[in-house]
């Protein structure tokens, strides 16, 4: 068992089966399991073996007395449980997913995660999800308190390079559904992850038009919004850190730019 609450910001124990267990006065949502079969259509050997049980997403969580407060500001805190292990040579993941248009904005939701326990590889990839044509994939090697803010048009997936469970939280707008079929189609993100001679590489996936050569995205903060290395974002979010940008994208244009994303993108 290990107490993971400093950076969750509020009590939580992950156990050394990989659930968790939530302390008094916190939300206690019943984990959603993706399990290997949920998994085999965007697999790199989908008839290989691997771990029953890939990833736990407890949606929904935080203290009970800011269940209010995050209605009302349209937003849903997650806890994912990530299990280590591989599938013939690639390395467990989420299924991966897009974000819709926010309702009347020229852009997508944005998301933003951090790394709890463990170590991460999260994907990204700018367009692909009409055409199959990607502009951008990103690599971000993150560990534990490290921040990533996924912006508007970009798919993404998150991967356990490690030896431990890996915890990740992340903010987002309670209101959109994720779209998987993107994904699906394509038999997964652009580039697999897995592992050769006790490394990770990433091989090309072939149901793709191209695939432009991975970007490694460094750590970083946001002090504009109130986000920081090492700090807890739930915490962040209590003394006032300004995530409105998850629910009204169009209102941090500035920031897109800054990124190199400009509204209505998408391929």
């Amino acid at each position: 068992m290990k107490d993971i609450s400093e950076l969750v910001g509020f009590p939580v124990t992950l156990n050394d089966d990989g659930t968790l267990t939530f302390g008094h006065g916190v939300l206690s949502p019943r984990p959603e399991a993706r399990k290997l079969k949920d998994a085999s259509p965007v697999l790199l050997y989908p008839d290989q073996g691997g771990p029953e049980t890939l990833y736990l997403m407890y949606r929904g969580t935080g203290l009970e007395k800011d269940q209010n407060a995050m209605i009302n500001s349209g937003l849903r805190f997650d806890l994912t449980v990530i299990y280590p292990g591989k599938i013939g040579s690639e390395y467990v993941k989420t299924f991966g997913h897009y974000h819709p248009l926010a309702p009347g904005q020229a852009f997508t939701y944005p998301e933003v995660y951090q790394v709890i326990h463990g170590k991460a590889h999260f994907l990204m990839q700018k367009g692909g999800d009409i055409t199959g044509e990607v502009e951008d994939f990103v690599v971000a090697d993150f560990e534990e308190g490290d921040i990533l803010l996924i912006p508007p048009f970009y798919g993404h997936a998150t991967v356990n390079p490690g030896n431990d469970f890996l915890v990740i939280a992340n903010w987002i707008a309670r209101e959109f559904a994720s779209v998987y079929e993107p994904i699906r189609v394509r038999k997964g993100m652009a580039y697999y992850d897995v592992e050769y001679k006790d490394k990770s590489i990433f091989m090309p996936n072939d149901s793709y038009s191209n695939h432009p050569k991975p970007r490694l995205e460094k750590p970083k903060s946001f002090p504009e919004l109130g986000l920081r290395q090492g700090v807890s974002m739930y915490r962040a979010w209590q003394e006032g850190a300004k995530l409105d940008f998850l629910v009204k994208p169009v209102l941090y244009q500035e920031l897109w730019k800054s990124m190199g994303i400009e509204p209505g993108e998408r391929h």
